[in-house]
């Protein structure tokens, strides 16, 4: 079935879903069942969901808990287009996507295209940011680009956590989960009565679990071992004048995620090619060194031959000399403080200020054979201080504000390569990155009927960011500096961005809204911090940009017990941000050399069919590719004949796979009531997430293809399609005395123990993949008061 049929098919199935939904006779018959009112902050202020003219999708703190999810590790197709990948080697580190828009590159130079928000303040890098978090109130995801009120490096869209506040009277929970692979977690979560002005919440959270990988030579691998803190507080000042006060702090210190041997062989062959290349030339101008190289990797081919899996493996025996971990350590604090200068304007400031500790060792081939790992240490500190008013006429509503961000970061990395017989080679690739960002943003929605609201907002965004970098070497793995291969170079550069939302939304009746959006955003400019080369490092790339078209509408219905939301789209983004490879070299820059298309549809809905029984759909589709990719020839004959010399730039987008755009992705959650006994009400819930297969990077489809490019190739470069089921049986309401009552869950997660990949690394000649975990279950029992 070729795209077109794909989307004429689901454009078809959608009269088709509502008729089997609303006309099929399954709705509640009790009337006074409707669907819960959900309430956002998407624009600043507090709104309906059903009001707000964006592609939205909110996840409540209840929902939260009973599906088990804590972070944002588990948000992938929760809602439509929504990837929540896991970094190769580390599950700390995110490869976020929305709509297609992705960047797989966990260094802290880079920044990503989808922007992490825990109340109101943004964390900063990919890196580090897959930690757990307390006391959720709600999720929410933003599709498209939200530049006029968030900012930069939301190009793709938002994913905003927001927390609960202390209640001011005395009230908690404790909790306790148990199961397999030696897992359990302590939760505690306190509200204190109220003293004066003052509210407390204090929550803590511990987590240990043994690795789900065997390891033949060492601990097993995919362990975890996490404690995270939360004190939250409020003060009351005034009637007028309120301020929040947050502090967070997470230590985790584990085995990492494991990586192991996919295929022995990549895009230009396997080892044996390699060694035969490095033989040659070391015949060819009489150096021994390239001879030895090349005997032993010949020689490793063989040996690492029988640990390849293409299906997860239930144990493998990495480097023995090699110990594979994960730590981060973060301190966050953020002040909020609002004023509310009469009953139609408030002024709101968010200030933060955090710091991000990480660190890792990673064996990347997966097998006891000395090839490649890799390590970093990263130190990040970032400040922000953000300035809002927010008001209100009979007609308008408006809000301004002034932004400021400034942030500082520096990475000790070393990536060991044994290109001969132990101990190897160590690259060592260190760099500080600094930014500087302001802002002025402001945005009016004016009611310009009682149905028709026009929305108009702007933001201006300058920037400066600084790079310096040097990288070295030494003989053996993580041995003294013998040698400079990049000195320490320093560059800087600034720019200014301007993104402008406009858009119309128009309320035909209480159960239907049709809304039309156009919005601009931008990913901040980059300095390759990791080339090899003086100009590779000290040349930037600017700011990739993106302009997306949407028209969607907002729906309920059955007497308010049933909602249904969808939005069309087309994203033209220009500016790319791309790897390049350097003529003649291994070193790959970042440069603008692309243009795209991304066209999509997205729909969910939520539906009580029955009294207590809950079903929610969404259903992503996508359509990526590249407009232009402009790149070095691959084939060097092929580019002589025809008159282009290999250091020219040739066109090659219609022979580039595009990345991170699943064709479809679909989520159905079933949530009923099981039954009402005097022990409590017993609930299942199932929820099973279905991920179309994709492409991981920008790839050439066709090595012999006349404009194939410098870069990888696509089938080898393919995550297969993956569907995952989880179930929880819960009994609730539990009456056990005292002032609360209890619940007891039984839970399994990865219920058909999926055994795919999540992500690949192709380094050419061998391939690596990291996994699904398996299938995890257990028992949860919680007391509230």
């Amino acid at each position: 079935m070729n795209q077109h049929t794909t989307k004429a098919h689901a454009v078809r199935m959608l009269p088709l879903l509502i008729t089997a939904l609303y006309g099929g006779g399954a709705w509640a018959d009790s009337k006074g069942t409707v669907l819960e009112e959900v309430i956002v902050t998407a624009q600043k202020r507090e709104q309906k969901l059903q009001d707000v003219p964006i592609s939205i999708t909110a996840i409540s703190g209840a929902q939260l808990e009973s599906r088990g999810i804590e972070g944002n590790s588990s948000l992938t197709g929760l809602a439509p287009n929504l990837i929540m990948n896991k970094s190769s080697g580390s599950s700390l580190i995110s490869v976020p996507a929305i709509r297609g828009s992705a960047l797989n590159q966990p260094a802290i130079y880079v920044d990503p295209s989808v922007g992490m928000y825990v109340d109101g303040v943004y964390i900063a890098k990919s890196q580090g940011n897959m930690f757990d978090l307390l006391d959720l109130e709600r999720v929410e995801v933003l599709r498209g680009p939200q530049g006029t009120l968030f900012g930069r490096n939301t190009l793709a869209g938002a994913v905003s956590f927001v927390s609960r506040k202390p209640s001011g009277q005395w009230s908690g929970a404790v909790s306790l989960d148990v199961g397999n692979y030696g897992r359990h977690v302590e939760r505690v979560s306190l509200d204190f009565p109220k003293v004066g002005i003052t509210s407390l919440n204090i929550a803590m959270r511990n987590e240990q679990a043994d690795g789900w990988m065997g390891n033949a030579n060492g601990k097993a691998l995919g362990g975890t071992d996490r404690q995270a803190f939360r004190l939250a507080a409020n003060f009351d000042i005034s009637p007028s004048f309120k301020v929040d006060y947050a502090y967070d702090h997470t230590d985790i210190s584990e085995t990492s995620q494991p990586a192991t041997l996919y295929r022995a062989y990549g895009t230009a062959g396997n080892l044996v090619t390699l060694g035969n290349q490095l033989v040659g030339a070391g015949n060819a101008f009489g150096l021994p060194a390239y001879v030895t190289a090349g005997n032993y990797l010949i020689n490793a081919q063989a040996a690492i031959a029988p640990y390849a899996s293409q299906e997860r493996p239930d144990s493998i025996a990495i480097d023995s000399g090699h110990e594979n971990y994960q730590r981060l350590k973060i301190n966050g604090n953020a002040l909020t403080a609002a004023y509310a200068v009469n009953d139609s304007n408030t002024l709101k400031y968010i200030g933060s200020f955090r710091t991000m500790d990480y660190s890792d060792r990673i064996e990347l081939d997966g097998t006891p054979t000395v090839l490649i790992s890799t390590g970093r240490n990263t130190y990040l500190k970032s400040y922000s201080n953000e300035f809002q008013w927010v008001g209100n006429t009979e007609r308008l509503n408006y809000v301004a504000g002034l932004y400021f961000y400034r942030e500082d970061g520096a990475t000790t990395g070393g990536q060991m390569i044994a290109l001969s017989p132990p101990p190897g080679n160590t690259k060592y690739v260190n760099y500080r990155t600094t930014d500087n960002a302001k802002a002025i943003y402001g945005q009016l929605d004016y009611k310009a009927t009682d149905a028709l609201t026009l929305t108009a907002g702007i933001r201006r965004t300058t920037e400066e960011r600084g790079n310096t970098s040097g990288q070295f070497g030494s003989a053996g793995y993580r041995g003294p500096i013998t040698s400079t291969l990049v000195p320490w170079s320093s560059a800087s550069a600034s720019w200014s961005a301007t993104t402008p939302t406009l858009a119309a939304t128009y309320k035909f009746n209480d159960g239907l809204t049709l809304y039309g959006r156009m919005a601009k955003g931008f990913r901040s400019g980059v300095f390759s911090a990791e080339a090899t080369t003086v100009l590779g490092v000290t040349t930037p790339a600017d700011p990739e940009r993106g302009t997306t078209y949407e028209i969607g509408f907002k729906s309920a219905f059955a007497d308010g017990r049933a909602q249904l939301n969808g939005a069309v789209f087309v994203t033209k983004t220009t500016d790319m941000q791309l790897g390049r490879q350097v003529p003649g070299t291994t070193a790959s820059l970042t440069v603008n050399a692309g243009k795209a298309t991304v066209k999509g549809l997205e729909l969910e809905g939520t539906f009580l069919v029955a009294d207590g029984w809950k079903v929610q759909v969404g259903y992503g589709y996508l359509d990526g590719k590249f407009d232009e990719y402009l790149g070095f020839p691959l084939n060097v004959a092929t580019a002589a004949a025809a008159g282009v010399t290999p250091t020219t730039l040739i066109d090659t987008a219609d022979n580039r796979a595009f990345p991170y755009a699943p064709k479809q992705s679909f989520n159905i959650l079933v949530d009923g009531r099981l039954a009402k006994t005097a022990w409590g009400m017993l609930r299942g819930i199932v929820d099973y997430t279905y991920i179309d297969s994709f492409y991981i990077n920008s790839s050439n489809i066709s090595l012999t293809a006349p404009n194939a490019g410098q870069g990888l190739l696509a089938s080898l470069n393919h995550l297969p399609a993956q569907g995952l089921l989880n179930a929880r049986l819960l009994l609730t309401d539990v009456p056990i005395g005292g002032p609360g009552s209890a619940s007891v869950s039984l839970w399994v997660k990865n219920l058909t123990d999926s055994k795919k990949p999540i992500n690949l690394i192709d380094f050419s000649y061998f391939t690596d993949a990291t996994w699904t975990p398996p299938r995890t279950y257990g028992v949860s029992v919680s007391y509230k008061w």
